[in-house]
């Protein structure tokens, strides 16, 4: 069948070839058709190979970052430790129903702090109480200023049981002048979780209590009667 194909497209070859010899510009046009495919499939390949290069990149970059994962410590050991480390960081922070209760619980602390420990012209100073996001968390941040005199004999005590506290207690500013009458400055800061069950239950109870006396008024009422 080839030679059939070959016999039959002969004379048209012969003729061609005839034509490209005898006409100059049909051979420079031949020639500019042949540098324009060159061209073209020199473009095609060029881009083919850059396509293959980043795709060859990003599979080493991904050979790679698999290969770390698959170094690293098992994610649920990780998980674990990190969820223990927010559970006792959580546990050190104070709780509390409103932003008033909150202070009241520092004033009492610094009240109770200052006369376990025979502190004079105690004048506490609370700052304006903020609310700060935290890990997802709504934050009370309560701020206290105190000025005191505190005996010598009686300051070292004084920040340890500050620093043993179980609730956290940021210290900002400590100022202790021994030589001026034991005169203390310091600043504090305690943060709060907002426990609204806490909240709930003591808005309950009260509405608890407050039915009977309401009940003992309208008996009362009727005994008059």
């Amino acid at each position: 069948m080839l030679n059939k194909l070959q016999v039959l497209l002969a004379p048209f070859w012969l003729q061609f070839q005839s034509q490209l010899d005898a006409n100059q510009r049909l051979r420079w046009m031949m020639w500019g058709v042949v540098y324009i495919v060159i061209f073209y499939v020199g473009l095609t390949l060029g881009e083919w190979r850059d396509e293959r290069a980043q795709n060859i990149e990003l599979l080493s970059r991904t050979s790679i970052k698999l290969n770390q994962l698959e170094h690293q410590a098992q994610w649920s050991e990780r998980w674990a430790k990190e969820k223990e480390v927010a559970t006792g960081l959580r546990a050190k922070l104070w709780e509390t129903q409103s932003e008033s209760f909150a202070e009241a619980d520092v004033q009492n602390y610094l009240r109770r702090l200052m006369a376990d420990h025979n502190a004079q012209n105690y004048r506490p100073r609370l700052a304006p109480t903020e609310r700060i996001e935290l890990g997802g968390e709504t934050l009370i941040k309560v701020t206290a200023e105190v000025s005191s005199s505190v005996a010598v004999d009686q300051i070292d005590h004084l920040l340890k049981v500050i620093a043993d506290n179980p609730k956290l207690l940021d210290i900002q500013r400590f100022n202790y002048g021994a030589q001026r009458g034991g005169q203390l400055d310091l600043m504090l800061s305690a943060y709060f979780l907002i426990n609204d069950s806490q909240a709930t239950l003591s808005n309950t109870v009260q509405d608890q209590q407050a039915v009977p006396a309401k009940a003992t008024e309208k008996d009362g009422e009727n005994v008059v009667r």
